[in-house]
């Protein structure tokens, strides 16, 4: 295959990831921890793969020596940190929540 289209896909998994990453830890923060998130799950979803994205590009920028000697099968084989998309989208559901004064979700 043209090199172009593999690192295109390359680059489309990676994103594919990241979604999956914001994905669950909002069903996380909504479903387990039965948190009130601004705009229900989907609000959650949205600010959980900004926070991911953030978290691959910052943490892992920050701490790239670490990630690469202790979690390199996972930086490889993906081109995605998983590990620093989690801790992004926790950081970033965590400030959501706050915001919204750590109100727990009505049971409907």
């Amino acid at each position: 295959m043209d090199s172009a289209i593999v690192e295109f896909l390359t680059k489309l998994k990676a994103l594919g990831i990241i979604v999956l990453i914001g994905a669950i830890m909002s069903y996380v923060y909504y479903n387990l921890k039965r948190r009130d998130l601004f705009g229900g799950y989907i609000g959650g979803l949205v600010v959980g793969v900004i926070g991911a994205i953030i978290g691959v590009f910052v943490i892992d920028f920050l701490f790239q020596d670490i990630a690469a000697k202790v979690l390199i099968f996972l930086t490889q084989d993906v081109g995605v940190n998983v590990i620093t998309g989690f801790i992004g989208a926790w950081i970033a559901l965590y400030v959501m929540n706050r915001l919204n004064h750590d109100k727990e979700r009505k049971k409907f």
